[in-house]
């Protein structure tokens, strides 16, 4: 972090922590005890590196790690076997919760591989009419009932009054866990382009933190309407920090566009604006830096072979960071560069609580999706 920034923090910490302290002693000694209590202060921020900020009498931690290196496989190893659940408490899982939603079903394939996502082991589980996924540790991810499964009804057609009713019920019947009345609808969506022609609806479920959604505490359900048959179940479930806002905007601004000087050299910065979203940290600032040029065409550890399909790269390196999900100003830049009638941008992750940058995104961030998910004409959770 940049030195006047600290300094500009520590400032304002030494002012809070003053007023705190004289507030509470209220007597005339505590003049004589303020310049102890910065002092101290200052020396373990020096000796320790991993206090970033302080108010009142909070002092915070530096919760960016640098990001672990590994190696990328599609072969689960035995390390990964051993940290999993055993097969025996994957299949009781998934018999228990297909028996709560109401399904017979036995298991006909069960599972570890590599999730398609990245390095994550999974339970890849099949079922007689479909398939289900968890994670390693026995969390629901995913569940998909094909379609042809059911008999769909001749007037098959619902309003989209019916469907916001029916999504809610379904929500109740299918997550997993007992907190449904955490969720908010945030999307109903039809696969056809009326309501009466439908025969498949979505529906995204978030959790919300005043203002503020959580993209990654989410539920969303795909279903046949009138006879109410899932077809879709994806589940995510990374707890939010709800973490405190210490750091300003302005501030905010300053950390994130020097940081992409050191990075984008080769367009000047036109503008910047940040909000305050929800978002999970990332790794998408570490590979943007270390190559631009791959990182912008998408082959960032990848290169084409002479059929014209991809291939890890020899030197590949790929990172990993904490699955922490974080309150942060979502600080986008803008370049004097044009591409497709819109400025290129970049929108950094900076941690609201310590300044800290933990990820970022080429376009945009949390905050403006879910504006967007909300937003789109085919959303009918309003209209």
């Amino acid at each position: 972090m940049d030195k006047k920034i600290m300094n500009n923090i520590l400032s304002k910490s030494r002012m809070k922590i003053a007023a705190s302290e004289f507030e509470k002693e209220n007597i005339k000694k505590t003049n004589k005890n303020i310049p102890k209590l910065v002092a101290i202060f200052v020396i373990t921020t020096t000796v320790t590196g991993g206090l970033v900020y302080a108010t009142g009498n909070a002092i915070y931690e530096k919760i960016w790690k640098q990001p672990e290196k590994y190696e990328f496989s599609y072969e689960v190893t035995e390390k990964d076997k051993e940290n999993a659940i055993s097969e025996e408490e994957a299949r009781k899982k998934a018999e228990e919760y297909l028996r709560k939603i109401g399904l017979e079903d036995e298991i006909s394939r069960l599972g570890l591989m590599k999730s398609w996502r990245g390095n994550d082991v999974i339970w890849d589980i099949g079922f007689t009419k479909g398939t289900m996924q968890m994670d390693s540790k026995g969390n629901f991810q995913s569940l998909n009932i094909p379609s042809y499964n059911y008999k769909i009804p001749y007037n098959y057609g619902i309003t989209r009054e019916e469907a916001r009713k029916t999504a809610k019920e379904l929500l109740l019947k299918y997550n997993p866990n007992n907190n449904s009345d955490e969720y908010e609808l945030v999307s109903l969506k039809r696969n056809m382009e009326n309501d009466e022609a439908s025969y498949i609806w979505y529906a995204d479920f978030y959790k919300k933190y005043g203002d503020l959604y959580n993209q990654y505490e989410k539920i969303s359900i795909g279903w046949v309407p009138k006879i109410n048959g899932l077809y879709s179940l994806g589940i995510e479930n990374s707890k939010y920090e709800n973490n405190e806002q210490k750091i300003s905007k302005e501030d905010a601004i300053k950390i994130a566009t020097e940081k992409d000087k050191q990075i984008e050299t080769r367009y000047n910065i036109a503008s910047t604006e940040a909000e305050i979203g929800i978002d999970k940290m990332n790794t998408d600032v570490v590979y943007r830096e270390k190559n631009l040029e791959d990182y912008e065409k998408g082959t960032i550890n990848f290169e084409p072979d002479e059929n014209g399909t991809y291939k890890i790269k020899e030197d590949a390196e790929f990172y990993k960071v904490d699955n922490r999900v974080r309150k942060v100003w979502e600080v986008t830049i803008y370049y004097d560069y044009y591409k497709y009638d819109y400025p290129e941008r970049y929108v950094y992750y900076v941690d609201a609580t310590t300044g800290e940058i933990i990820g970022g995104s080429r376009w945009n961030g949390a905050k403006r999706q879910i504006s967007q998910l909300i937003e789109d004409p085919y959303n009918l959770i309003e209209k």
